[in-house]
């Protein structure tokens, strides 16, 4: 549904907010990257879609705000005199909220065991232990105490103290919301939907997580609107899915406002908004949201969104992202620092940014240290640790570190100790007009290297590199290399085969060709093999296979 591409598409703030990236750092290095789901900041936060994990176990669970929770379910008769232990945490002495709570435990309190538990988790007032609380929650979790189910139920998720165990987890959480603890039913609905251990049941899971939704939980609330977006055990439904969008973001939950507001940034489900976008991403943002930080950091830079330019506020919100971990943020601001952009320039602050970013594998940010460590800003100069971040993101598919690595192979900067594992990058420069690029090509295809005579082909054809076009030698390139079993030359043969390119429109030697350079492993050509079986004849197919593999009976036995 149009409603939840952004959770799975490019980020359209970030995008738009973007430079081209180009290898000249005064040129910019702010281009876009895949949004990450990210889970949100702080308190019981919910998994992005599709993901299992789940809040930290040292959250408060609802109705129970941490020393403040209700005594429901305290067991032993009657509850103690708490109230020493509930001032001394009110007034943030933990220590003592936690000795006397050491003390109420020795009775077996069902609510003491729970709160002198959950101070055990989060290491308020003493050491975190987490295997003594799992301890005292197995105790209190017996008496029937909903908050020990459920938070001993989180322990058993995540593995913390204890052994990690889905189906312990499951029961716990079950029980617990059968007695109507909201989070527990949160736990359990995503359990039951995602299969996990528990046998998988939509109904159960939208049932449980629309309880839990109608008691106010915002993450429910959110994955309600995830299932009605994308149609997970229910029908899709964009109206409900917006609905409980809304709802969660109203609640205050800052995926939700972020994921909203990226559909209003984007258009489509429902009408762009600008104004609400902004709205939502500053709430999101000043929440502690990650991405929510990066993408309010964007606008101000770009001026976009109604915002006029500032890369004054851009600067403190992408630190607070970088800060957070979001490698777009760190390396937007790895721009600015070296390009002195709204701040005073600084290489070294800048290559360390980009080198944070290139660790967490953003290939924008591999690129741009790449050339920091090339040129010696910042870093000491490092050819090959350059080479290796240039490597990265063109494995990553970086166009501009594809070209790049292509012209440093091709003029000698970088060794070559095999021409066919970097013919690919010499390619990419080639076809961007570099001539060096293009002779390189030439030499290597002249001394018999198959993976660049494909390539010379591509130049050739496409009259690229201050080449004239020559489709006929291209056409004669491409043959020679197919019939020596190089993939790249079988692919392009044959698409040639399929278009009608300089040779009569040919389906049977298409799909023949294609099947070839498949057998390889060559996504591209599975594709195209499988899109002309479907234009054509079983009888064509068959043929086309047949003489696949004569050709393949045939290329063996002269290789031996």
């Amino acid at each position: 549904m149009q409603l939840w591409t952004a959770l799975r598409t490019t980020q359209r703030v970030a995008r738009k907010a973007a430079f081209p990236v180009t290898l000249s750092l005064v040129a910019g290095l702010l281009a876009s990257a895949p949004v990450r789901a990210q889970q949100p900041q702080g308190g019981d936060t919910v998994a992005p879609a599709g993901q299992s994990d789940a809040p930290r176990p040292d959250a408060a669970p609802a109705g129970a705000a941490g020393m403040a929770g209700t005594a429901a379910d305290a067991g032993n008769g009657g509850a103690p005199d708490m109230s020493a232990s509930e001032a001394a945490y009110r007034r943030g002495d933990f220590a003592t909220a936690r000795a006397e709570l050491e003390k109420l435990a020795k009775t077996g309190n069902a609510q003491a065991l729970y709160r002198l538990a959950f101070l055990m988790v989060r290491g308020k007032g003493g050491p975190q232990d987490l295997a003594g609380a799992a301890a005292l929650l197995r105790r209190s979790a017996e008496q029937r105490n909903t908050d020990a189910q459920t938070l001993l139920g989180k322990l058993y998720l995540q593995g913390a103290g204890v052994d990690r165990n889905f189906a312990s987890a499951a029961r716990l959480f079950e029980l617990a919301a059968e007695k109507g603890a909201a989070q527990a039913q949160f736990f359990i609905g995503k359990m039951y939907r995602d299969g996990v251990g528990v046998p998988a049941d939509p109904l159960k899971g939208l049932t449980w997580l629309q309880a839990s939704a109608r008691q106010g939980v915002a993450e429910a609330m959110f994955e309600l609107a995830v299932m009605f977006g994308k149609g997970q055990g229910v029908t899709a439904d964009e109206a409900e899915s917006l609905r409980w969008l809304e709802m969660a973001s109203d609640a205050g939950l800052p995926l939700a406002q972020y994921t909203l507001a990226q559909n209003y940034t984007r258009g489509g489900a429902i009408a762009r908004n600008d104004e609400k976008a902004l709205a939502l991403y500053r709430k999101s943002a000043e929440a502690g949201y990650v991405p929510a930080q990066s993408a309010l950091g964007a606008l101000y830079f770009a001026g976009e969104g109604g915002l006029a330019k500032d890369p004054g506020e851009a600067f403190v919100w992408f630190t607070r992202a970088a800060e957070g971990g979001d490698a777009n943020a760190q390396t937007n601001l790895a721009y600015m620092y070296a390009t002195g952009t709204g701040v005073t320039r600084d290489d070294a602050i800048a290559a360390k940014f980009y080198n944070q970013a290139a660790e967490a594998g953003l290939p924008r940010a591999q690129a741009a240290f790449a050339v920091m460590l090339s040129e010696g800003r910042g870093v000491k100069k490092n050819e090959a640790a350059a080479e290796q971040w240039y490597l990265l993101a063109a494995r990553a598919g970086l166009e501009t570190a594809e070209r790049r690595l292509g012209e440093l192979y091709a003029d000698g900067t970088y060794g070559v100790t095999d021409r066919a594992a970097v013919a690919r990058w010499v390619h990419a420069a080639a076809l961007d007009g570099d001539a060096t690029a293009a002779k390189w090509l030439e030499t290597a295809s002249d001394d018999g290297v198959l993976a660049a005579q494909g390539r010379l082909a591509d130049v050739l054809a496409k009259g690229a590199a201050g080449n004239a076009p020559d489709p006929k030698r291209a056409l004669d390139l491409y043959r020679d290399g197919a019939e020596r079993g190089d993939p790249y030359c079988q692919l392009q043969l044959g698409l040639l085969y399929a278009r009608g390119e300089g040779v009569e429109q040919d389906y049977i030697q298409a799909h023949k060709w294609v099947n070839l350079s498949a057998a390889d492993g060559n996504s591209a050509a599975i594709k195209s093999r499988d899109l002309f079986a479907s234009l054509m004849t079983p009888e064509q197919v068959s043929e086309a296979q047949r003489q696949a593999r004569q050709w393949s009976a045939d290329h063996l036995s002269q290789e031996r």
